[in-house]
């Protein structure tokens, strides 16, 4: 009786891990440089408002696009180890909340400049984002992100399953996003995204042959 709904549900949450990865890897391809120096990344906005607008953009709906594919990702975890499974969900979906909030500030900061702002007045917004009343609030969010992926790729890993590889390669993928978020260096957050979008699609394939049950 439930075979349909299931059914959608899979290919709602494959197509999720596909597009979503998808949408941010050609926001990052297209992202313009990164600096922690607010001066200097008010500069880097400044000669490409447009660009960085529509980065942000599509990294912003390829979060939302891939809350599916989240909720896909941790029932696969889930059954085979309920806890980390659980807990990897909680996690990764509040993390999607502080990840947004990044990328739709980002892009009210490129609308804000291609509009003629003053770039003093936009480094003063930027330095109040980076300040710790903002961004400090959005830390726990950020690294919900990193500790939600690890309970989510560890059961996979150690388990010899179709999952395997995939498993690592968003594990790859999300510790070079990491690199770029403390860094600054957006070349390591377009090989991550990438690599994201590598893991969707290899999850996405034995979702979609019915192979995310827990093994025997």
């Amino acid at each position: 009786m439930d075979a349909a709904p299931a059914r959608y549900r899979t290919a709602i949450g494959a197509a999720s891990l596909i597009v979503g990865p998808a949408l941010m890897s050609v926001g990052d391809l297209i992202h313009p440089p990164e600096r922690w120096n607010a001066p200097a990344q008010i500069a880097v906005v400044a000669a490409s408002a447009s660009r960085w607008y529509g980065a942000h953009l599509l990294l912003f709906l390829g979060m939302l696009l891939f809350v599916p594919g989240i909720l896909a990702l941790t029932t696969v975890v889930a059954t085979r180890r309920p806890a980390a499974g659980y807990a990897a969900r909680l996690l990764l979906l509040a993390s999607v909340g502080a990840l947004s909030a990044i990328f739709v500030f980002e892009m009210v900061l490129g609308r804000f400049i291609a509009a003629g702002a003053d770039q003093s007045a936009a480094v003063a917004l930027l330095e109040t984002f980076q300040a710790g009343g903002i961004f400090g609030a959005l830390g726990p969010g950020l690294l919900a992100f990193f500790i939600g992926t690890a309970l989510a790729v560890v059961p996979l890993v150690s388990t010899a399953s179709p999952f395997r590889w995939p498993a690592v390669a968003f594990a790859l993928g999300a510790i070079l996003i990491m690199g770029e978020i403390i860094l600054a260096e957006v070349l390591l957050s377009q090989i991550g995204n990438i690599l994201m979008l590598v893991a969707g699609i290899g999850f996405a394939s034995p979702l979609l042959r019915g192979r995310g049950e827990a093994p025997a």
